[in-house]
This record gives C-alpha cells, structure tokens and sequence, in this order.
C-alpha cells in the first residue's frame, strides 16, 4: 500500500503542477501519459480522484483504498498549489484582479462548464475502465496512450471552458492564490485576507465543479458495469 500511495503522490504532483501552468492541452496529455506508464503496474495510476471513484464502484478498489487515494491526491493537490503560489506570489496586480473578480457573478456560464467537466470526465473515466480493467483488452500496452488522447482531445475541444476533468487539478489551481499569499509583496496577512475572501466568493461553485466531475466519473463506472457484468 505504501508504494502505492507514493506513486499516487508522484504522478498527481507532476500533472497538477503541468495543469496549472501549462497552456497547451498536449503538454496535459503528455505528462499523464508518461505518469500512466510509469505508475500503471503499481497503483494502476489514477492520480484523479474521480477515476478512484469510479474504480471504486468497478469493485476494483477496497473503501479503505478509496480513501487513501483520494487523500494522497487532495493533499499532493494542495502541495502544488503550495509550491506554485509560493515561487508566484502575491502582487499588487493579483489584489486588483480579486477586488475586480469580486464584483463578478461566480456562476456565469457554470451551466455549459458543468457540462463539459461531467462529459469530459465521463469519458475519461469509461476509457480508462474500458482499456484498464476490462478482459477484453486485457495485457494491452496502448492504455497509455488512449487515456492521454482522451484527455488531449477533450481538453481541446472544450478549450474556453479551461476544464479540469480531475478534482486535485481543480483544488491545485483554486488554491494557488490563497497559498501564493505567503509570499505576498507587502503585508502577508492583507494578502491572505483578500485571497481567502475570493477563495469564499468561489467556493460554492468550485464545489459543484467538483460534483460534477465525479458524476461523470461515476456514471461511467455504472454504465460500464451493466454494459459487462461478466467483468465483475
């Protein structure tokens, strides 16, 4: 279980850290690619908290499992939110963009995002159990690189929604500004009082982003179920 969680914990860094700072979806779909390959006969990388979810529900995943994963990636999602708001920091410019940000309607075009996060994850998550834990494609070596297209098409196609199709994705980039105040250009604490009032601004909706990528992610894993009930 221990080297298990330590893959977990390697593989989730390195595509939330690519996530967030990448603008290109092939350098997404790159880093997840070489993250399944390198973790996949270990801990049968997840590194989405989603997919967890969905392995679960495949009855592939203990609950004890299932929450271990799940606290490997929120926490590791966390880390690298840690590690880019620190080395970016807290700037007049970021205190000008929440107080702006603020004025907003949070929920503008939540509709059409909701739906890409639940599709895209969809998608992601009945691709991964198909090519990952179905007999039919049992010992393949192309799992790899069929999820990281999945991913690469998905992304692309939604590309002014800025989809996550992973909660930890989702949780590194929302708290990247609150941690980022620790390294803030004047007062620490004014910093970090402006960023957790935008954090609160954004939550409900961060919330039901997340909801809605494991709804995706578990009506995959039911769909896949009653479609090959021999697998189970």
């Amino acid at each position: 279980m221990r080297n298990k969680l330590i893959i977990e914990c390697l593989g989730t860094f390195f595509i939330c850290l690519v996530s967030v700072l990448a603008s290109n979806p092939l350098s997404v779909a790159a880093v997840l690619c070489a993250m399944i390959y390198m973790g996949g006969n270990i801990s049968m990388a997840h590194y989405n908290p989603a997919i967890t979810l969905a392995f679960f529900l495949r009855k592939k995943l203990t609950l004890k499992r299932l929450f271990g994963y799940m606290a490997v990636q929120f926490f590791t999602a966390l880390l690298v939110a840690a590690v880019i708001g620190i080395l970016h920091g807290h700037t007049a410019v970021s205190a000008s963009d929440i107080v702006e940000s603020l004025g907003e309607n949070s929920f503008s075009g939540a509709g059409i995002v909701w739906f890409g996060e639940a599709a895209g994850t969809f998608i992601l998550a009945f691709v991964v159990l198909m090519v990952g834990t179905s007999r039919r494609t049992a010992g393949n070596s192309y799992f790899g690189f069929a999820i990281a297209l999945t991913v690469f098409t998905t992304i692309s196609t939604f590309s002014s929604l800025n989809l996550a199709l992973n909660p930890a994705v989702q949780v590194a980039n929302d708290f990247v500004g609150l941690l980022g105040a620790l390294n803030a250009d004047d007062s620490v604490l004014k910093a970090f009082s402006q960023e957790l009032t935008f954090l609160a601004h954004g939550l409900p909706r961060m919330i039901l982003d997340l909801f809605f990528m494991f709804l995706g992610a578990a009506a995959a894993a039911v769909l896949f179920v009653k479609m090959f009930p021999e697998d189970n």
